[in-house]
């Protein structure tokens, strides 16, 4: 006598174990995309150490605030793709890294990036405490060119760049900041420093697929003799968190512990947005899950780039959201609070 009933629990058990294999290998197989989320809204006093400082004098708190990038299984892609998470996006590995560039130097060049924030930081911070200090260097030096930006045959590896449409550059992140303030396709004058040589080409920017929205030339650059002359000794750790858009949080922790009067008035502010040498705070990416780091943290004010504001207000539900064009505009709007 044949037994059904036998035969059909072997099949259900048989498919049952096919899928929970299938959802074991899903969960763990890699894919080409990261998970975007909300990270960490850090509070910045224990990273900022400045000789002689007020930090005893400060109530409230600045935080930086962070994106988390994992590597995204096939089952958290499928998951996201069709259900979504509140804050979490999924982003190609392409526009984390470029193509061919191997993931330690690109690493390495993003820390180098934060350095010279932190450096900016610092000088932005002094000068606005009543200080005199510099920060110089001879260019950016030319590290690698990608393989599809338009500078290939032209400039080379080891090049230095002196200048963005003849106005003289000396920090990485001012090749950066001029570069970006262009429209993408715009044909813009580099000159570079080859040799004893100055060479000038004409490129035409263009969109990468990692720095969506903004305008570059394809290239990998690091800092050249850079140099820096600071009257007070700060001392900055911030561990691993890598590229400029803390630059404005950093200004503000440090010039709070530079000057007696406490700028936070008491209260937990978050924020975001790069920091040039002349004050002017930058536009950044990530906002929405910058905003939502802060939330949880239940932060009470978050200090957004003017050209990140309106998204950040729509992403917002209990923080106050308030737009800053630059260090002084920061400081004035500080200094409003009760």
């Amino acid at each position: 006598m044949i037994n059904f009933r036998s035969k059909r629990v072997k099949r259900v058990l048989t498919v049952s174990l096919i899928i929970l294999v299938a959802v074991v290998l899903s969960a763990v197989w890699p894919t080409d995309y990261y998970l975007e989320s909300p990270g960490v809204a850090k509070d910045l006093s224990p990273l900022i150490e400045v000789e002689n400082g007020y930090a005893q004098n400060i109530e409230g708190q600045f935080r930086l605030t962070a994106v988390s990038l994992e590597p995204a299984s096939l089952l958290e892609y499928y998951y996201i793709s069709f259900f979504g998470a509140d804050g979490v996006t999924l982003t190609p590995l392409k526009r984390q890294l470029p193509s061919g560039v191997d993931p330690e130097e690109y690493f390495e060049m993003m820390q180098e990036v934060m350095k010279e924030s932190q450096l900016k930081a610092q000088a932005v911070a002094l000068r606005q405490a009543g200080y005199e200090p510099t920060v110089t260097g001879k260019g950016a030096k030319i590290v690698e060119i990608l393989e599809e930006s338009n500078a290939r045959g032209k400039l080379k590896q080891d090049d230095i760049i002196i200048k963005v449409d003849d106005k003289q550059v000396n920090l990485l992140t001012e090749v950066v900041d001029e570069i970006r303030a262009r429209e993408i396709g715009e044909v813009v004058k580099v000159t570079v420093k080859r040799g004893e040589k100055e060479i000038d080409y004409k490129i035409k920017t263009k969109e990468l697929e990692e720095t969506p929205g903004q305008a570059s030339l394809g290239v990998l650059i690091s800092s050249y003799q850079r140099s820096y002359d600071f009257p007070v000794e700060i001392k900055v750790d911030a561990g691993e968190i890598g590229g400029p858009s803390a630059g404005m949080m950093f200004t503000l922790e440090i010039l709070n512990q530079l000057t007696a009067a406490d700028l936070t008035h008491g209260y937990d502010i978050a924020g975001t947005g790069t920091i040039t040498l002349d004050g002017k705070v930058g536009e950044i990416s990530g906002i929405k899950q910058k905003i939502l780091a802060a939330e949880k943290e239940g932060v009470d004010i978050f200090l957004a780039p003017d050209k990140n504001y309106e998204a950040a207000k729509e992403t917002a539900t209990e923080v106050k959201v308030v737009a800053i064009e630059d260090i002084q505009a920061a400081v004035q709007f500080l200094n409003s609070l009760e």
